[in-house]
């Protein structure tokens, strides 16, 4: 059907709709994720958790009936494809054979809460060591526990099943 003229408009293209739809998206999960922690409290958080711990799980699985991915390298580059497409402003600022730490400036949700923050990167954190039983995945530094930028850190387990201290 073709539009009266006074419905009329441009269509956005499908770029400016992900630009302009994207931030909305982001902030609306984050209320969500407030208002199941307001809610439910600690039993929320975990919710939250198990959720974002089985989605991370999945995407692993699919990866490994795909051939898998396994080792710091390429993990980690598939870890920086999960943030570059959620639209996050990221840099690596380190990257050695036991170690890659992102810093990332913006939240692209963005979380007020570390402990909201915490129970969304069970994500990462499942989707690591379900890939790599011999990675590990942790925040550093937190926005929404005060400091001026998130640490997200990939290492590998020392002998003694710990990483090397942030």
């Amino acid at each position: 059907m073709d539009l009266p003229s006074e419905l009329r408009f441009d269509r956005l293209t499908d770029a400016e709709k992900y630009h302009r739809a994207v931030p909305g998206y982001m902030k609306r999960i984050r209320d969500l994720y407030e208002a199941v922690h307001d809610r439910f409290g600690e039993d929320g958080l975990d919710l939250i958790r198990d959720v974002s711990r089985a989605y991370g799980e999945r995407i692993a699985r699919n990866l490994q009936i795909r051939g898998g991915l396994r080792g710091l390298a390429p993990v980690g580059r598939y870890l920086l494809r999960v943030f570059d497409m959620v639209g996050g402003e990221w840099e690596v600022t380190e990257f050695t054979d036991d170690r890659l730490v992102i810093r990332v400036e913006r939240c692209p949700y963005p979380f007020r809460r570390a402990a909201v923050c915490q129970a969304h990167t069970a994500m990462e954190q499942a989707l690591v060591t379900t890939l790599d039983e011999n990675l590990e995945y942790r925040i550093g530094c937190s926005i929404p526990a005060g400091d001026a930028f998130c640490e997200h850190i990939l290492a590998v387990k020392r002998e003694d099943g710990l990483s090397r201290p942030v």
